[in-house]
Formats: C-alpha cells, sequence, structure tokens
C-alpha cells in the first residue's frame, strides 16, 4: 500500500517537471520569435540592405522672394557592425584624417544603448557627419577595403546672408529627448534647435524614403529587391516664405552694431514680423558644419552673450512703446506742439498723484521726452486733454476720444483678434 502511495507520488513530480521544462522551452521560443527581433534582423540584414533616402529640407525666403536659406550636399560614413572583417584600423583613420582613439570613442557611443537606444550589429549606424565632397571622394577610392562602411548622401544648411541668426535658427544632431519624442529621427538625423527652424520642423523636413538593396552571401550588392517594387520615394519639406524683409534686417542690424538690444518691426495691418533684430548677434554659417560644436560652445563662452535672443527672451518695461502711442495722440489732437514743453523733477506731481521719473534736464519737448522717456511729460499731456472742455465738452468724452486712439493703435485687445478683423473688413 505504501510503495503504490510513492509510486503514485513519484509519477506527479516527474509530470510536474515535463510541464516546467516545457514552459520554459515555450517561453524562451516566445521571447526569441515575438519578443526578440534580433534574429529577423540577421536574416534580413544577410539578403537586405535598407539605404534611407533623406528628403531635401524645405528652403527658406523673405516676403520678396529673396533666398535666405539653402540645402548643400554632405556625406556621411554609415557602418555595419556586423558586416565589419579584418578592418585595417590605420589605413582607415588615415584616409578619413582622424585618429585612432577617435575611432574607439565612435564605437564606443554606438554601442552604448544609454546613448544609442536603437543599437543593432546588423542594421546601418552613423559613424562620422557632415563630410565634405572632397573628404568623401578620397574615402569612395577606398571603400572596397573597409566591407561594412556605406557612404550616405545628405545635405546641410548654407545661408545667402550673413544675417538673422536668432530669427532663422540652426540644426543640429539629434538628442536622445528627440528620438524618444518623435519616432521619425534616428540616431544621426539632424533637427531644427532654434527659431524658424525649429517652429516650422515638422514641414521644413520632408518624409524619409527607403531604396531596398539585395546582396549575395558574401555582402556584395546585386542591385535593388524586387526591382525597386518596395522602394519609397522621399518627400522633400516645403518652402517656407517669412514676413521678414531681408534688406530690412540687415539695416537694422547695421544700426546696431556695437549695441546691445533688440529692434523689432511689425506691419500693424498684418501683425506681420518685418525685422527682429537682437545684438550682439553672430552669423548663422557659424552653426555649420563640423565645426559647429566648437563654435557654438565660444557663441556659450561669450560674456555680452550672442545666442541670448534679445527680442523674445529679453525683458523690458512696456511703459516706453507705451508713450509714443501718447505723444501721437496729442500731436493729432493739437493738445501739444513739437515745441511744447513740460517740467519734469523726479516725477509728475499734481492734485495728490505723484508719478516718479528717473533724473534728466527738464523742461522737455516732444522729441527728448521720448529719447529719455521722462514720464512727466506724458502726464501732463494727458492732463491737458482731461482738462479741455472747450474741445471736448467733458472729461468722460475727453477720456472716450483718448481710448478710441489707444484701440486704433493695437491697444487693450489681442494683436491676432484685432489683425483677422481687419482683413475680414
Amino acid at each position: 500500500m505504501e510503495r503504490d502511495y510513492n509510486l503514485e507520488k513519484r509519477k506527479y513530480v516527474i509530470g510536474g517537471a515535463v510541464i516546467v521544462i516545457v514552459l520554459v522551452y515555450l517561453i524562451r521560443l516566445f521571447a526569441l520569435q515575438i519578443m526578440s527581433d534580433d534574429y529577423k534582423k540577421n536574416a534580413d540584414s544577410n539578403a537586405l540592405l535598407n539605404k534611407i533616402q533623406y528628403p531635401s529640407r524645405g528652403g527658406i525666403y523673405d516676403r520678396n522672394g529673396k533666398l535666405l536659406v539653402y540645402n548643400q550636399p554632405s556625406y556621411d560614413i554609415t557602418v555595419v557592425p556586423n558586416e565589419i572583417k579584418d578592418l585595417d584600423t590605420l589605413d582607415f583613420c588615415k584616409t578619413l584624417n582622424i585618429t585612432p582613439e577617435f575611432l574607439r570613442k565612435r564605437f564606443g557611443e554606438i554601442k552604448d544603448r544609454r546613448i544609442n537606444p536603437g543599437y543593432s550589429r546588423y542594421t546601418n549606424q552613423v559613424l562620422m557627419t557632415q563630410l565634405s565632397a572632397e573628404e568623401c571622394g578620397v574615402f569612395q577610392e577606398k571603400l572596397f577595403k573597409f566591407p561594412g562602411f556605406y557612404i550616405q548622401r545628405r545635405s546641410i544648411r548654407q545661408y545667402n546672408y550673413g544675417s538673422s541668426a536668432h530669427v532663422l535658427g540652426d540644426i543640429a544632431e539629434v538628442s536622445k529627448a528627440d528620438i524618444a519624442n518623435d519616432d521619425y529621427y534616428k540616431r544621426g538625423d539632424f533637427i531644427g534647435k532654434q527659431g524658424v527652424e525649429k517652429s516650422y520642423e515638422t514641414q521644413l523636413r520632408g518624409v524619409k524614403g527607403v531604396e531596398i538593396l539585395l546582396r549575395d552571401a558574401r555582402g556584395r550588392i546585386q542591385g535593388k529587391y524586387m526591382n525597386g517594387k518596395y522602394d519609397k520615394t522621399p518627400v522633400p519639406g516645403k518652402n517656407l516664405t517669412l514676413g521678414i524683409d531681408i534688406e530690412l534686417q540687415m539695416l537694422a542690424e547695421r544700426l546696431m552694431q556695437n549695441k546691445i538690444g533688440s529692434i523689432v518691426a511689425i506691419d500693424p495691418q498684418t501683425g506681420e514680423i518685418l525685422c527682429m533684430v537682437s545684438t550682439p548677434t553672430f552669423d548663422p554659417r557659424m552653426m555649420v558644419g563640423r565645426q559647429r560644436g566648437k563654435n557654438h560652445l565660444s557663441l556659450i563662452r561669450d560674456s555680452w552673450k550672442p545666442l541670448l535672443n534679445r527680442s523674445i527672451m529679453g525683458v523690458y518695461p512696456p511703459g516706453s512703446t507705451f508713450k509714443t502711442s501718447q505723444a501721437l495722440t496729442f500731436l493729432q489732437e493739437g493738445i501739444i506742439n513739437t515745441h511744447t514743453q513740460y517740467p519734469c523733477y523726479h516725477g509728475f506731481v499734481h492734485a495728490g498723484l505723484r508719478v516718479g521719473c528717473h533724473s534728466h534736464p527738464s523742461p522737455l519737448s516732444v522729441i527728448p521726452s521720448i529719447e529719455t522717456s521722462c514720464n512727466s511729460f506724458f502726464c501732463w499731456g494727458l492732463y491737458h486733454m482731461m482738462g479741455n472742455k472747450r474741445k471736448y465738452g467733458s472729461v468722460q468724452n475727453a477720456m472716450s476720444t483718448w481710448r478710441d486712439y489707444m484701440v486704433s493703435m493695437g491697444f487693450g485687445y489681442n494683436l491676432a483678434l484685432i489683425c483677422r478683423e481687419r482683413r475680414e473688413v
């Protein structure tokens, strides 16, 4: 009886062990075939090579159709690590004019999944970017000696004018955050980092294409897979026309040479920006090519902060802008003329009201008062306008007239709403 019980118990133990082993195999097979695509990539890479076709980035024009930013050909060196065989490191480095230390560093970065989350030894990885046609030509002649390495045609931005750096912005290699936020990007791609290039990135970048090439057992390219049936043609980015007038922009930049500040000219009818200048500035061509990192670092270290866009990042009191509208109102209504003077003794004081002001000569007429941003002058002008009962009949009528002027110049309402209403009219 006891013997039969032990046999029965042993049967369940053996059966349980068999079930566990089968489950382990099933889980492993599921992980290999469903969860992981390494074997699929290995099989595909042995027969096929997916070559990305990058679209040309959209050009940027000013309001008069003058070309500001365009593309110029450049080349990247890519590598499929699994295909590298007997690499002559010294010859390779000499051909590309790099050091063995740089090459080891780049391979370390490529294989580091923290830096390059999409790494696979079966797929193309970007080794070097933005080579010139001359550098690429030298490498092309020796390409047969370096299996696993490929040349990828790309383009870099070029600028017709050494102007508008803050407006146009620049492009740079994507970061880990950029890749995580948008599946469009892979390591080595470029993205708009500042200005118009960043704001209109999705319109300017276009759509990538792909060319699928067939390889033999030795990895040699044999032509297009299925005669290009599954190839995708890249779609160029859209061209962009700005409201900027480049001639006005360059004039404003010349006026601001050796000064710190900003000039912004806006069309009051449409709200379009005609020029936007922030100084000190820099030549946008400094942010192109393989020297971009070095130039960017020097601009960061510059104590005058040329990378700071004072037009949109600077903090300035709005009162001085308001004073010019007051001057126009008072002149139009005949409250003052260009020779009218008002006193200022560190501020405006009347009937218990006090508005402070800074130190400057007194009394002042309208032009010096704008130059010195005098608070008292415009307080006196408004006071005399409210007190002119012969012209307006009452303080309420005077203030209504003043308010109409302010509204006509865009104060008190959303600018976009005003522009839309004017276009509809």
